[in-house]
Formats: C-alpha cells, sequence, structure tokens
C-alpha cells in the first residue's frame, strides 16, 4: 500500500503543479487583453500627396514633371486627407531646394519658396488643390518639396520641421 500512496502523491503534485501553470497562463491572457482594451485603439494619421493628371483626366500619382525650363510651369496636385479623429487645420509650404546627398541623409545648401496654403478638414475630409510649379532656381536633380505642418509652420520650414513630407526630383534649365 505504500507503493499506491507514493503514486498518489507524485499524480497529486504533478496536477497541482499543472494547475499553477494553467493560473498563470490564463492571468497573462486576462492581463494581455485588458492591455489591449486599455490601449488607444484608433490612432489618428494624416495621409499627404502629390497627384498629376493622366491623358484620360485622371488624378493619379505617377508622371509627374521632371523637365522645367526656367520660369516656365507644370501642373501637380496637392493632396491631404484627415485622419485624425478630429477637425484639424494644416498649412502646406512649397519649396524648391539645391540639396547635397551625404549617403543615407541630404543636406538643404539652397531654398526657394515657391508657395503656401492653409485647410482646415473635417475628420475623413480630402483636400486637393492643383498647383502650378514655376521653377527660378536653375540646376539637375533640385527636390520640389511640399511641406505638411499641423496648424501653423515655423518661421524657417524645413524637412525635419514638418508634420509630413513629400517631394519629387526636377531639373530646371535656364530659358
Amino acid at each position: 500500500m505504500g507503493g499506491n500512496d507514493t503514486v498518489v502523491s507524485k499524480e497529486r503534485r504533478r496536477e497541482t503543479i499543472l494547475n499553477g501553470i494553467l493560473l498563470v497562463l490564463i492571468l497573462v491572457a486576462t492581463a494581455s487583453v485588458g492591455f489591449a482594451f486599455m490601449s488607444p485603439q484608433d490612432q489618428g494619421f494624416t495621409e499627404f500627396f502629390l497627384l498629376t493628371e493622366n491623358e484620360s483626366g485622371e488624378l493619379v500619382a505617377a508622371d509627374y514633371p521632371k523637365q522645367f525650363v526656367s520660369g516656365s510651369s507644370g501642373e501637380l496636385v496637392v493632396g491631404i486627407t484627415n485622419r485624425e479623429n478630429e477637425r484639424t487645420a494644416y498649412t502646406v509650404v512649397v519649396q524648391l531646394h539645391r540639396v547635397i546627398e551625404d549617403g543615407d541623409s541630404d543636406t538643404v545648401v539652397e531654398r526657394e519658396s515657391l508657395e503656401q496654403f492653409e485647410a482646415q478638414l473635417e475628420d475623413g475630409e480630402t483636400w486637393e488643390r492643383q498647383h502650378t510649379v514655376t521653377p527660378t532656381m536653375i540646376g539637375d536633380r533640385l527636390r520640389l518639396t511640399y511641406l505638411l505642418y499641423r496648424d501653423e509652420p515655423p518661421e524657417t520650414p524645413t524637412v525635419e520641421s514638418s508634420y509630413r513630407e513629400t517631394h519629387i526630383w526636377i531639373n530646371v534649365t535656364p530659358g
């Protein structure tokens, strides 16, 4: 009979250990679910984009103008979609940059301010504006940069200070 007591005792110990492990797993699972519910479910963001008009008049994110003659113009459409979960004021600053490429980063050595737009958008609303670009800075591989700010931009707007940024590379030859 002593052997049966040992088997029963080992069996109870194993059940106790397994029950303890199961309890810990249930607590971890419950804490994970609770944490997920406590975390913000829908963090806001803003879509910021450039479009061009194709041959059939549709707005597309392709075939951007690349070649300009100084003083000539090209057409782009800049757009914003507000998904911030609240009414938001935006400012778009358009600049032309001469940059020096430093490996993974670019250094702006010359900057030309072209235009600035403002928009107030409700959550879920999309704003698009046709923009006529007329660069006067001459050079190859100039960065036509659109900077997006929530509210007002700083006195000297930069890529680093912007909320969102998009750009295309253009070449401008003398007229």
